[in-house]
């Protein structure tokens, strides 16, 4: 009964999943995106309407926004509804580690060996885990993988091109989660560009007829038109390409900025192209398949904008699942004495049929962490309470201080913050009206490089901004130029300071009428 019940795979879930809420119950938790992407669900639905205009900052109050990630964002607060940031994490990596096994299992059903597969299902959480975060990006990931994972068997296993034709439906799901779907298009375009090259050269491909070639264009046609059935129509795919072109987000955010090969952190994806590239190589005869090359157009996406890491992981992953048992490599791994290899003809009917029974195991783990955490039951691992902000990262230390300044301004006061605290304010303090938050499509290049400078070097134009916003309140980050310059400052004094931030005040003489209300209401409730 036991045998039925548990599999390698059984045993690969459950280490990936493990990892993920051990090891990355404050790494998935370091974007500022999480909080306000949650924040933007909540708000969906109290008010019962889709977001049009910003609802968050006081600086762009009330100028056109689009939620363009609206269907995550819901989902994420129908779980943070439900048992909080912890129900965020154990969904993210449930969802993590169900991907990562898809890729072991392939591994697995190819012949290589458990203890390979380890190394290489190890090898892309590494590339990968930097740009994880609790955030409707984790939707692409997944995504993209179901998408090439599908391209690899049609091409390799004759699946058929009536199952492709699911993906419209995914495509729809994933246009209203994120906009990495383009990446997903992108994909299946230079797939179907592959295999007509790869027929008219006279090599393997799965396009045999004319008509698998129309089929296919209608395929990525009706994936494509996904991108305007969404409330928002048109605007949504346009939102995505002004982040794409903004030549100031990819100097800004360090997610989109190149790999950094001097980052002990990149190195890991640097690793993964090297033995992606290595087995590529080590292919006999040498006549790829066009899903095996696909990777390097990623590869190359990740070396311009490092976020694509992940992307490249998973589909280097999937692509290495097709390849090896069509390598030098696995006959040098399948030598008497190794036998960490074995060759084995692919039985697609017994792939297709689905044993849930070594399942049973994780589901019912998962379902007992999704009660507790329901039941606001205090455990580890499994229960509530078992997520941990970094208090290095996070001004978590400041919370009691900011919560009571947003008590005593219930019309909702606003507060200066530095970029990356945008969102955690959104989320913790909802009442109070932030300056700037990761949301850059919002507020514009030309207002990112203002507040760039100022953050750099000119940290003075505080003042300008309090004289024009009349904030209270600035929340900065410790040791910055923003915090000397308020720190020398005889118009601002120090409420809080802890070793990550510094919460300040304005002066009583500087304050506005109404601030000074607010003061005097502190006053008497103190007394």
């Amino acid at each position: 009964m036991l045998k039925r019940l548990w599999r390698a795979e059984t045993g690969f879930f459950l280490g990936v999943w493990l990892f993920f809420m051990l090891a990355a119950r404050s790494r998935l938790f370091r974007d500022p995106g999480t909080f306000w992407h949650t924040a933007a669900g909540h708000w969906i639905f109290s008010t019962g309407q889709l977001i049009d205009t910003d609802p968050f900052s006081f600086t762009f109050a009330g100028k056109p926004w689009v939620a363009y990630e609206w269907l995550g964002e819901c989902l994420m607060a129908v779980l943070d509804g439900i048992g909080g940031l912890d129900m965020l994490l154990l969904a993210t990596a449930t969802v993590l580690a169900g991907l990562y096994t898809w890729a072991a299992h392939r591994f697995l059903r190819g012949g290589l060996h458990w203890l390979p597969t380890v190394f290489l299902i190890m090898l892309t959480v590494a590339a990968s885990a930097k740009h994880l975060h609790v955030r409707p990006h984790i939707s692409t990931i997944v995504f993209l993988g179901l998408t090439f994972g599908w391209l690899c068997d049609f091409e390799a296993s004759g699946m058929g091109l009536g199952r492709l034709f699911w993906l419209v439906p995914v495509f729809w799901a994933w246009s209203n989660m994120h906009g990495g779907v383009l990446g997903g298009l992108a994909t299946m375009v230079l797939a179907l560009a592959g295999w007509c090259v790869f027929r008219l050269a006279g090599l393997k491909s799965p396009i045999e007829r004319p008509r698998q070639a129309i089929l296919v264009v209608l395929l990525i046609a009706s994936c494509g038109l996904t991108f305007v059935v969404n409330p928002y129509g048109l605007r949504l795919p346009l939102v995505w390409l002004e982040i794409m072109r903004s030549p100031v987000v990819a100097r800004l955010i360090q997610e989109h900025a190149p790999l950094d090969p001097r980052d002990p952190r990149g190195w890991s994806v640097l690793l993964f192209g090297l033995i992606y590239a290595a087995t590529l190589a080590s292919v006999r005869p040498w006549r790829p398949l066009v899903t095996w090359l696909l990777p390097v157009f990623w590869l190359c996406q990740a070396l311009t904008r490092v976020r694509h890491s992940p992307l490249f992981a998973i589909t280097a992953v999937l692509a290495l699942t097709e390849m090896l048992p069509h390598t030098r490599l696995a006959a040098w791994l399948a030598r008497p004495g190794r036998d960490l290899f074995r060759f084995r003809a692919l039985d697609m009917e017994a792939a297709r049929r689905i044993d849930w029974r070594p399942a049973l195991l994780p589901a019912s783990v998962i379902l007992l962490a999704a009660v507790l955490q329901a039941a606001g039951v205090r455990a580890p691992i499994l229960g509530r309470g078992w997520v941990q902000l970094d208090p290095k990262h996070w001004p978590v230390e400041l919370l009691p201080v900011l919560r009571q300044a947003e008590r005593e301004h219930p019309e909702g006061t606003r507060i200066f913050n530095e970029f990356l605290y945008g969102g955690f304010l959104i989320y913790f303090t909802p009442g109070l009206k932030v300056f700037i938050d990761d949301r850059c499509e919002l507020y514009g290049d030309d207002w990112l490089m203002q507040f760039s400078k100022a953050m750099r070097s000119h940290p003075e134009r505080i003042d300008r901004w309090q004289e024009t916003y009349g904030f209270p309140y600035a929340l900065v980050a410790r040791g910055t130029a923003f915090d000397r310059y308020l720190g020398q400052s005889r118009r601002w004094s120090v409420m809080k300071r802890t070793g990550t931030a510094t919460l300040y005040e304005i002066s009583a003489r500087e304050k506005r009428p109404e601030e000074h209300t607010a003061t005097r209401k502190r006053g008497g409730a103190g007394g």
